[in-house]
């Protein structure tokens, strides 16, 4: 079993957006999983990257700024053991987590902002058929325990294809400690295949943008009996008990408002970015 160690963690401003420095006046700190905010390659455009540089358009006296970008059980554990990356905003990729943090670290509710699919890709090899044991020596995926891209590819090995578990301990499986890093194994060549989040392969509401891929839906439908493949990816937020201005409690709100502004007609900003990523509108 490999495990690879490192993990992303960027603690920087990537999108200053239209926003001027010289204008802005607040800021609040983001922390996010890596299906949302890390680019497939540099430079690329994020989902979050999008909705950041939109809203400092809109609101030019207001700055968001990325702190963390990776595993959501890793941002979890930044937040529980003191923030001392001060975030205003938890972005991750399952629901549980947001819920098990609000009653002591949160304020208000935990809101759903998106909802994720897992999909099986390859650079090199055509995936159409799907996984199978027998067709690949090894597969990478996110780390079970605390990505949950990688809880799912969990669900779906074991129960539907009948993998040993833990994967931790199967040598089919090699592990990475998020989906960011998961996707660059793949990307690079040193993996054939793995399963990713659709939404790092999806480029104008296409995929995949390069390669080939094969998408798992939570449930299966296409085949009969209908096969339950993982717990649905929806993707929560969590306002963060954290000490901030009255003026930064107004931004906040708006940008929390922003992520969850689902308006079709006409089409909102979070809207057009969940679809130009192959999100699930929540």
């Amino acid at each position: 079993m490999k495990t690879v160690l490192s993990a992303v963690a960027i603690v920087v401003s990537l999108f200053s957006g239209g926003a001027s420095p010289a204008l802005a006046t607040t800021n609040i700190n983001v922390s996010a999983a890596a299906n949302f905010c890390a680019p497939p390659n540099p430079g690329d455009p994020t989902p979050l990257g999008d909705l950041i540089t939109a809203f400092q358009t809109a609101n030019p006296s207001y700055t968001v700024t990325l702190v963390q970008c990776g595993a959501t059980g890793t941002l979890a554990s930044q937040i529980t053991g003191g923030n001392s990356l001060g975030v205003d905003l938890f972005l991750a990729a399952n629901s549980s987590t947001p819920a098990s943090l609000a009653s002591g670290y949160g304020v208000g509710s935990p809101f759903t902002y998106a909802v994720g699919t897992l999909a099986f890709w390859s650079k090199s090899v055509n995936v159409s058929a799907g996984y199978s044991s027998s067709t690949y020596s090894k597969v990478a995926v996110a780390n079970p325990s605390t990505a949950p891209y990688g809880a799912a590819a969990s669900q779906l090995l074991t129960g539907r294809y009948g993998l040993t578990a833990p994967l931790s301990s199967n040598s089919l499986v090699n592990i990475y400690s998020n989906i960011d890093l998961t996707f660059q194994a793949v990307n690079s060549g040193s993996e054939t295949v793995g399963f990713v989040a659709l939404s790092q392969i999806c480029s104008a509401g296409t995929y995949p943008s390069s390669g080939y891929a094969l998408v798992y839906p939570p449930t299966d439908t296409s085949v009969s009996p209908v096969i339950y493949n993982y717990d649905p990816i929806n993707q929560a937020g969590l306002r963060i008990a954290h000490s901030r201005t009255s003026a930064q409690d107004t931004e906040l709100n708006a940008f929390v408002s922003y992520l969850t502004d689902h308006t079709l007609s006409p089409q909102s900003q979070m809207i057009t970015t969940l679809l130009n990523y192959c999100y699930g509108v929540p």
